[in-house]
């Protein structure tokens, strides 16, 4: 009986015994894992970010280019307003109402092209102060 109870006691021991440096280990390993995701979640969040601002410069290259485009034709609209408009002493004077016609279509594609500059301006700031 004795030796039953010494052994159990031995057993026991080393059963129970507490492993000192398997402990450090296993917590320094948990740590650096804790870290590494927290790396990984701001890395994350960057890429979210990088993602927004190029959303952004999308816009405003784009709405630059609408600005850029859009100045020329309304440059176009006023060359034809004052040089390529049609005389009505060359022609014959029963087609005024033509001339008529062709200042109305020329005359809406300059508001056109001026309202497409002024909401391009303003798409473009806007998303500057995004």
């Amino acid at each position: 009986m004795v030796i039953l109870a010494a052994a159990a006691a031995a057993a026991s021991t080393g059963t129970f015994s507490w492993n000192r440096e398997g402990f450090f280990f296993q917590k320094e390993l948990e740590q650096k894992r804790d870290y590494q995701a927290q790396y990984m979640q701001i890395r994350q969040f960057e890429l979210y970010r990088e993602d927004i601002r190029d959303l952004v410069q999308l816009t405003v290259r784009k709405m630059d280019n609408y600005l850029l485009v859009n100045t020329l034709q309304l440059g176009f609209c006023v060359t034809l307003f004052t040089d390529g408009r049609p005389k009505p002493e060359e022609h014959d004077p029963e087609l005024t109402w033509l001339i008529g016609v062709y200042a109305m279509c020329n005359g809406g594609a300059f508001l056109y092209y001026f309202l497409s500059m002024w909401l391009a301006m303003h798409a473009s700031i806007s998303a500057h102060s995004f």
